[in-house]
């Protein structure tokens, strides 16, 4: 199965815990242009597997994405269209998220514990 740190230049995820953790607005153009530059067949390929990874209730429900556009994600359709690029980009935090394990890294306050996160 295809990941996305597989996708992308590998300076951009090297990079990628610390600048979220640090420098969400850089790191969001960065991404953006990471995404853009990425290989579309490849890109399709990581987005296909992340759904074959996870609901896709909690997906949209995780990425405050609507079911109806989610569904297109879901098929790879139009990644780095203007219209989708948004959700293209939140996916692929994510999924970056998820496999360089940095949401293990972020501290919650104790005020918030109780929230479903």
């Amino acid at each position: 199965m295809s990941k996305m740190i597989d996708v992308l230049e590998h300076n951009l995820v090297q990079n990628f815990s610390n600048a979220l953790l640090h420098s969400t607005e850089a790191l969001s153009e960065q991404l953006h242009q990471g995404i853009l530059n990425a290989s579309d067949s490849a890109l399709k390929e990581a987005v296909v597997a992340f759904f074959h990874r996870m609901s896709t209730d909690e997906a949209a429900q995780a990425l405050e994405i609507p079911a109806e556009r989610i569904a297109n994600l879901q098929q790879g359709i139009a990644l780095k269209d203007e219209q989708t690029l948004a959700d293209t980009l939140k996916v692929v935090t994510l999924c970056l998220a998820m496999e360089t394990h940095v949401l293990d890294q972020v501290e919650v306050s104790d005020c918030l514990q109780d929230y479903p996160i």
